[in-house]
């Protein structure tokens, strides 16, 4: 079994002084930070944990949380962190799925009854800072195909699948991305993303292979402010964010700091991008999956935007093959282990030897990925081929809509018939829309319904709650728009 270099105990023997963690309440530089995680390690050992052993994280975003996660790594042990937004009887339903009977979690959380059988550990007791550890137990490799995480897929079709990455799919993912975009020992990224979606998961990892800082914002909501407070030079955002960010008035030096804005997890409107560079954030336009550990493909910065956007060249680690049907397929050295099903992991790949996507997507001149939608989102209404994608850019073209998601209903003569869920701040009544849409989609593409966005709608990811608004719509009993 081949071996990869520890990450942290490079950084932390190369750029020992240099930052590592940048928070309201600690500054940890590289030297100190790779003497914590081998101090936290000596404790989970102490607790009981061990090589091979799947632990869950439920708790908030912190450098706490980060120094678990490498903690876990450096005893060899699985880290699964789990989104705070799940009631604990779907954190129990998600232990199961994987098999995994130990949580790390506040003791609020730890103590219902629904986590009976599970043994609960309580970070607050685990984090040590009294940098005691004995720097001659930690190992300069790792062995490769090693697992290192979980993390579960968003669900936005079907039901979450839990993946399972090595420690050389979250290397080889680092150096890709850090070699695209230019990420080195003096920049900082931003935790903007959750440590439980592979987008920010994958954060960590970039920052140490580059031995760069992260910035941890005090709070999943504080990521803006973070912005003003610490120097970041990148940072990952979703569309929804970064419509946030453009809303918001930062200062024009702050601004100036930025040297890559990435945009992925789900589909960016265009006229949302042209706003941005107006704005002149940097913006870097991406493609990827949990499966491959993230991106796959990312434009460089400050490219120049078409008519229609692309996501950028493929990244090094990784292939991508377009299926005459349009899906795309991939694979590389970013390619999970499997998905975890109890205590087996079920292959990702095809009898070709590729994980096909679900995602349709083609080439333009330049070789960039434009991705145009996905296979089970496709809507045959009258034997016309309709992708919501194409519908829901439209939309949020137009001023004033914030979100909006299209889905499929039954028709009594045409199959399928587009609805759609719209985010409107303009409030405009259904025929306003229907003419907005009207000047750039043929008819039979115009969806039959108009729904607001449902206000009681809570969703786990990062994504639009797609499954949600298709069992709402398939329901019926909704409220027309207007």
């Amino acid at each position: 079994m081949a071996g990869l270099a520890c990450m942290l105990h490079q950084a932390g023997r190369i750029s020992r002084n240099r930052p590592a963690i940048l928070a309201t309440d600690v500054h940890i530089g590289y030297g100190e930070f790779d003497l914590m995680v081998s101090a936290t390690a000596a404790w989970l050992q102490a607790a009981g944990l061990h090589t091979g052993q799947r632990v869950a994280l439920y708790m908030e975003d912190s450098w706490a949380a980060v120094t678990l996660i490498l903690a876990l790594i450096r005893i060899g042990a699985i880290a699964a962190p789990l989104s705070t937004r799940l009631p604990v009887k779907a954190v129990r339903r998600q232990l199961d799925q994987i098999h995994c009977t130990t949580l790390i979690a506040r003791v609020r959380a730890t103590s219902q009854p629904v986590l009976e059988g599970i043994t609960c550990l309580d970070p607050d007791g685990l984090v040590d800072r009294s940098l005691s550890a004995d720097q001659t137990q930690t190992a300069f490799t790792i062995p490769d195909p090693k697992p290192a995480s979980i993390i579960f897929t968003s669900g936005q079709t079907h039901e979450p699948k839990a993946v399972l990455h090595s420690y050389g799919n979250h290397y080889y993912s680092a150096l890709g991305v850090n070699q695209q975009l230019r990420f080195g020992s003096t920049d900082c990224w931003l935790l903007a993303l959750p440590l439980y979606h592979v987008g920010g998961l994958s954060i960590i990892f970039r920052c140490l292979q580059a031995g760069a800082a992260m910035a941890v914002p005090a709070s999943r909501t504080a990521w803006v402010e973070a912005l003003s407070q610490f120097p970041v030079t990148h940072l990952s955002l979703v569309p929804t964010q970064l419509q946030r960010l453009l809303d918001t008035d930062l200062p024009k030096e702050k601004r100036a700091t930025v040297r890559a804005v990435v945009v992925g997890g789900a589909a960016a409107p265009p006229a949302l991008l042209d706003r941005a560079r107006e704005a002149g954030w940097p913006i870097a336009t991406s493609y990827g999956n949990t499966e491959m550990t993230s991106q796959i493909t990312t434009a460089r910065p400050h490219t120049r935007p078409t008519a229609s956007p692309t996501t950028g060249p493929v990244l090094r680690y990784r292939e991508i093959q377009i299926q005459d049907d349009g899906e795309i397929w991939t694979r590389g050295a970013t390619c999970c282990l499997g998905y975890v099903e109890g205590d087996a992991v079920r292959p990702v790949l095809n009898e070709s030897g590729w994980l096909a996507t679900g995602d349709n997507g083609e080439w333009n001149h330049q070789q960039h990925l434009r991705v145009t939608g996905r296979q089970d989102h496709l809507i045959i209404s009258g034997g016309e081929n309709i992708q919501p994608m194409e519908i829901e850019q439209a939309l949020l073209a137009i001023p004033g809509i914030r979100q909006a998601v299209v889905v499929g209903v039954a028709h009594p003569e045409f199959g399928q018939r587009p609805v759609a869920f719209v985010d409107d701040t303009s409030q405009r009544e259904v025929d306003a829309l229907r003419a907005g849409l009207a000047a750039t989609l043929p008819r039979f593409k115009i969806p039959d319904h108009f729904h607001p966005w449902p206000t009681d709608l809570k969703t786990t990811g990062i994504k639009p709650p797609r499954r949600a608004l298709q069992e709402r719509a398939t329901a019926g009993k909704l409220k027309e728009k207007g």
